[in-house]
């Protein structure tokens, strides 16, 4: 009974850590033209517009991705890039960044992955995957506990 002890807790410890592990902000989804690109967590393709803030009437296609003060961004393990936020003019409101862009997703996808919404000004936001080494790098930094 003794030697079972040690490895349940251990068990019991290490779910603990998931159950308080932020859940991603955005996610990764597969389309059928464009490949992997970033979501938002229902699954609707992120984009960003070429011309900076999108606001007034052109929010009524293009919706901001807003987030909830005092969050921290986070991407999924593996995603290169810097999430960040925004102060909207409009409204006040906190707008979720891409590596400095405002994410946006558009009223015309109406499935998860669906790209309807690419124009000349507006593109999707392609999954940046970090080098294997890095990825390795980080995730033993993460399980490693310090000397």
């Amino acid at each position: 009974m003794r030697t079972l002890t040690k490895p349940l807790l251990a068990v019991i410890a290490a779910l603990g850590c998931l159950a308080f592990a932020p859940a991603p902000t955005v996610l990764v989804g597969a389309t059928e033209s464009m490949g992997h690109v970033l979501t938002d967590t229902a699954g609707h393709t992120l984009y960003t517009y070429d011309r900076g803030l999108c606001a007034g009437a052109c929010t009524d296609l293009r919706r901001p991705l807003r987030v909830a003060a005092g969050g921290t961004p986070t991407l999924p393990p593996g995603v290169a890039g810097t999430l960040g936020t925004t102060t909207r003019p409009d409204d006040g409101t906190l707008q979720l960044t891409y590596d400095g862009s405002p994410l946006y997703t558009y009223t015309g996808d109406t499935q998860p992955s669906e790209t309807n919404g690419i124009t000349l000004d507006w593109h999707v936001v392609p999954a940046r995957y970090l080098p294997a080494e890095s990825l390795s790098t980080a995730e033993s930094k993460a399980t490693t506990p310090p000397a």
